[in-house]
């Protein structure tokens, strides 16, 4: 990418994730501001039983992730159009009834059957939700999803309240504010891209078998992903109490939330990853990936030093115990922000998920098997460790494979350039002339004064 003037790509990618970084940021508020509400008002133990069907959920929803990748990957290669509906919907059903049958099980091993029913309940608005997002990377509009997450977290946020304050403080009360704020807002959306799809072109057909086994894939790589991320929370889940299981939930979600950044990085360039040419679009995901690095080390180094005020002062002392486990985490979350372009990069531009699912299997099972011996003796603390040895074995995996297939070399996935920092320079530049030519034609418009 030039250095000296910004390309009509760099461009689009910055409005795209400007758009998407302020909402983002608003929502992580708001995702902090339900975190305190329910922590502040449940403790650790009401935390705990709060979080249960929603890793239940969380767990086999999962899979979900299929229907966002096929769909995008229709809309932007296979050239869909209004095709991609019929083939959309019936995976869609199938994928919700398997999902429902699947918590069942997790239930069980779990001893918490009472939260079966709120997990399955959840489950057509999880579904919902990744079609969407998946459509509207589909026709190149992302901004669309960061706005129905935002949506979601506003509503959760005024119903888990409201239910909290006027009918009774227990989790059981928040349960149910969080199944109807989600199912309400994934059916406005829902609806609402089945309206637009009518205005695309008939496009060209999609073989429903042929969707099917991408989502599948891309689903099971998703799951095995997950669970090398997060099988510490299931297993915590299954062996501590829910007061460890509230104290951890937290633990995990802190971090992860503060990587915003990473996270608009990774979504605003797929579309950009997915239609472009293949070794353009290996080196667009090299450049994210560097850039998403540098980023999490400095807001990984900022909470590590700070944990302990920001614990205290955000959800109380009672949760001052799960600082130990934070900062171990937080080591391998630095890990994480640099796997979603090299996965975006393999599901989009090559149709080849299976390749992720390979790597993210190899590190989950370094996760469980991390976690199953080392939560029994040391609780959350244990946890952490097996959770960070995998995310940084992982993604040391997926650079190695990357950096062979692309031959793009790791130093370049992991250094940023000067060239990078010439960009930035010339992005701000790019704002701030943009910024400035609104608020004078703002100020020139007819009726004000000049």
């Amino acid at each position: 990418m030039p250095s000296k003037t910004i390309t009509p790509l760099a461009h689009g990618i910055l409005y795209d994730g400007l758009y998407t970084f302020a909402l983002r940021t608003v929502n992580i508020f708001g995702a902090l501001a339900v975190g305190i509400l329910t922590a502040r008002v449940l403790g650790p133990a009401g935390k705990g039983i709060y979080a249960l069907p929603m890793v239940q959920a969380g767990l086999v929803s999962t899979a979900f992730a299929g229907l966002s990748s096929a769909t995008s990957y229709y809309l932007l290669n296979g050239k869909a159009g209004r095709h991609i509906v019929g083939p959309t919907a019936i995976t869609t059903l199938l994928f919700v009834l398997v999902a429902a049958l699947a918590v069942l099980p997790v239930a069980a091993l779990a001893h918490a059957m009472w939260a079966a029913p709120a997990a399955i309940a959840s489950l057509p608005a999880a579904a919902a939700v990744n079609v969407i997002s998946g459509y509207v990377v589909g026709i190149r509009r992302v901004r669309v999803a960061t706005t129905v997450t935002l949506a979601t977290t506003i509503v959760t946020f005024a119903l888990t309240a409201a239910g909290l304050i006027l009918i009774a403080r227990t989790p059981y009360v928040a349960i149910a504010a969080w199944i109807a704020s989600t199912t309400l807002v994934a059916a406005i959306a829902f609806v609402a891209m089945l309206l637009h799809a009518r205005r695309l072109g008939l496009g060209n057909p999609v073989n429903l078998r042929a969707y099917v086994w991408m989502a599948l894939k891309v689903g099971a790589t998703a799951l095995v992903t997950l669970l090398n991320y997060r099988a510490d929370l299931y297993i915590v889940a299954i062996l501590l109490p829910p007061f460890d299981l509230g104290l951890y939930s937290v633990a995990t979600s802190a971090p992860q939330s503060l990587l915003l950044p990473t996270q608009v990085a990774a979504l605003v360039t797929s579309p950009h990853i997915g239609g472009m040419e293949r070794n353009a679009a290996a080196r667009l995901a090299a450049r994210c990936v560097r850039n998403n690095l540098l980023t999490a080390i400095v807001i990984c180094v900022a909470l590590f030093v700070a944990a302990p005020l920001v614990i205290r002062v955000i959800y109380g002392s009672a949760f001052l115990p799960l600082v130990p486990s934070l900062r171990i985490l937080l080591v391998g979350v630095v890990a994480l922000a640099i796997g979603s372009p090299i996965s975006t990069y393999y599901t989009l531009k090559l149709a080849r998920p299976e390749i992720s699912l390979v790597l993210s299997g190899a590190s989950a099972a370094l996760c469980i098997a991390g976690s199953l011996i080392l939560v029994p003796h040391f609780g959350i603390a244990g946890a952490a460790v097996a959770s960070t040895v995998a995310y940084v074995a992982g993604q040391g995996l997926a650079l190695f494979y990357f950096a062979r297939g692309t031959g793009i070399a790791p130093r370049a996935m992991l250094v940023p350039t000067q060239d990078d920092f010439r960009l930035y320079w010339s992005l701000l530049r790019q704002l701030y002339r943009d910024t400035v030519h609104v608020f004078t034609l703002r100020l020139h418009a007819p009726g004000k004064p000049t």
